[in-house]
């Protein structure tokens, strides 16, 4: 209701009071579709043809840039405001200034626009598109046909429409009113199917609907009273009267409309962009959501043909009890199944390539290989799951969100599990900042960082470190992924902060309580992460392995 004509009405009185006589000081942009009319004496007119959010307020004060804003229509400077109107049922609000000139401030959605005219409403400047418009005049709006005087009218030419939907019926009757007063409209006349038809509605209905039109009318010309609506400490609707559809919602009345108007505004303009900031991280979560679910689908499906290790060495066994009686070249063999009492006869396929033993051999490679991969599916597949529910929980907690407040806790408590999750940017550390590893100094001044957990891995190593970091982890077992980092001290990186580095990736593996443990080390350019590998998971490459005792520095700044 922010640029509805009876608002419009509204805050032209309140101007026509306030801003008469008033001496212009400045008329500038610094904000796209925005002019600022700035008067001496500190008050500034805010005149916004954002599409879809035009609204005019005045503020006691407004601060210009010192930078990126430009001078509109520089020859008012000086001009003195003589009166300020609005034409009669539309939202076009007319400044008259000193030297017969008039500012058109017309709201009209997104041909929004404030335009400089003579007397005769010729156009010879514009605040938007001057070049396609100056030296033209200004179109008076067409007058919009007058609201029912009386019940007769109102129900006569309701009765002449027909099957139509009431209201769409009503917004034409009443344009002026909008969407948000008809509602309420329909409200007050005890209709709440808004998909009503004009053909269900009985004369008593009518009448009602007339009354409540009256009424509405009554309150926004002679009792408007500036008020915001809000649920959830979120700004729902502006209104310059009492909305009793409303009634389940918090509202706060003002004295000042353009106090609400800032007040609403800044609530809409905030819940846009936390929107904005919130969908991305929603949009992604599903994503991977979804991306999660296929992959344990497929790892379901995988699961028959991984667990054959038994198979494989019954089949070798077999082989091996009959290898005399098989020769190399032949592509199997129907041989009785020595694991089953009714010793029935199975067929073995063989590789004609291969001598007898040496096609046993391969079956039990192939069961202990099987069993391996049936090791890591477990591993993996536990990872998943564990990766579900994380998504699960967090979607759980961000699709309820409605306020800033709210989103910020929840991204500050969440944040390093989404950015593992690649939905939120990881936050550059600035000089003194806290980051999220246990961090060491070692010879040389040099940093080291170190993982905390396997999620923290990813983190360190994908997210936090740089191409000529030397990376460090413990071969042999699991551990924390270290990152030496290159540049933070003083010449070359010693052997001693080598081995030092290489001691902390040794003390935070499970090999901690070995006397010498091998530490795989190399460049992190040369460590990638396999597409869809659980969470610390990597592949390296030109490593060089460290035989270190597992320590910390003695100087620790974690």
């Amino acid at each position: 209701m922010l640029h509805n004509y009876y608002t419009l009405r509204f805050i032209t009185a309140d101007l026509d009071r306030t801003l008469k006589g008033a001496p212009i000081q400045s008329l500038f942009s610094q904000n796209k579709n925005e002019l600022v009319i700035s008067f001496q004496g500190g008050p500034a007119l805010i005149a916004s043809c954002e599409p879809g959010a035009n609204f005019l307020s005045l503020r006691s004060s407004f601060a210009r840039a010192k930078r990126n804003s430009i001078d509109i229509f520089p020859f008012l400077h000086g001009a003195v405001v003589q009166a300020i109107s609005i034409q009669p049922a539309d939202r076009e609000i007319g400044v008259k200034v000193s030297g017969n000139r008039h500012l058109l401030i017309q709201l009209y959605g997104s041909r929004a626009n404030v335009l400089l005219v003579d007397d005769d409403r010729r156009i010879s400047d514009a605040f938007l598109h001057p070049a396609l418009i100056k030296g033209t005049t200004a179109p008076i709006a067409r007058q919009t046909s007058p609201h029912p005087d009386s019940f007769e009218s109102f129900d006569g030419r309701l009765r002449t429409i027909g099957h139509l939907s009431l209201v769409s019926v009503l917004k034409k009757m009443y344009p002026l009113f909008g969407s948000l007063v008809i509602r309420e409209m329909l409200f007050r006349s005890g209709i709440i199917e808004e998909t009503a038809t004009v053909a269900e509605i009985s004369p008593v209905l009518s009448r009602k609907l007339f009354d409540a039109a009256c009424q509405l009318e009554e309150e926004l010309t002679q009792r408007a009273s500036p008020r915001i609506y809000s649920r959830d400490s979120s700004a729902v609707a502006f209104s310059l009267l009492e909305l009793f559809h409303l009634q389940d919602l918090s509202v706060q009345q003002f004295d000042s409309v353009h106090t609400a108007i800032r007040t609403f505004l800044g609530s809409t303009f905030g819940r846009k962009s936390l929107l904005a900031e919130k969908e991305p991280v929603i949009k992604g979560l599903r994503k991977e959501k979804d991306r999660v679910e296929r992959t344990l689908a497929k790892m379901a499906e995988e699961s028959a043909d991984i667990d054959r290790a038994g198979l494989y060495e019954r089949y070798g066994r077999i082989l091996l009890a009959h290898a005399t009686e098989l020769t190399k070249g032949m592509k199997s063999a129907r041989l009785p199944n020595l694991f089953s009492p009714a010793k029935e006869t199975i067929e073995i396929p063989l590789d004609p390539h291969l001598a007898p033993a040496r096609n046993a051999e391969r079956y039990f490679d192939k069961a202990k290989k099987t069993r391996h991969a049936r090791r890591e599916q477990a591993d993996r597949k536990q990872n998943y799951h564990d990766r579900y529910d994380l998504l699960r929980r967090l979607l759980d907690g961000a699709d309820p969100i409605q306020t800033r407040e709210q989103w910020n806790d929840f991204v500050q408590t969440h944040r390093e599990e989404l950015v593992t999750l690649g939905v939120v940017q990881p936050q550059k550390a600035e000089k003194g900042e806290q980051v999220p590893f246990r961090t060491f100094v070692v010879d040389g001044g040099f940093q080291v960082w170190a993982g905390k957990n396997s999620q923290n891995n990813d983190l360190l190593t994908m997210k936090h470190s740089r191409p000529k970091d030397l990376w460090f982890h413990a071969r042999g077992g699991g551990g924390s992924h270290v990152i030496l980092r290159s540049g933070t001290g003083k010449g070359e990186i010693s052997k001693k902060a080598l081995h030092q580095a290489a001691s902390i990736a040794a003390f935070y593996s499970k090999l901690k309580n070995s006397r010498l443990v091998p530490v795989a080390m190399t460049e992190r350019k040369h460590v990638r992460k396999p597409r869809g590998a659980p969470a610390g998971t990597v592949t390296i490459e030109r490593e060089k392995v460290l035989m270190v005792e597992p320590r910390l520095p003695v100087k620790e700044k974690e």
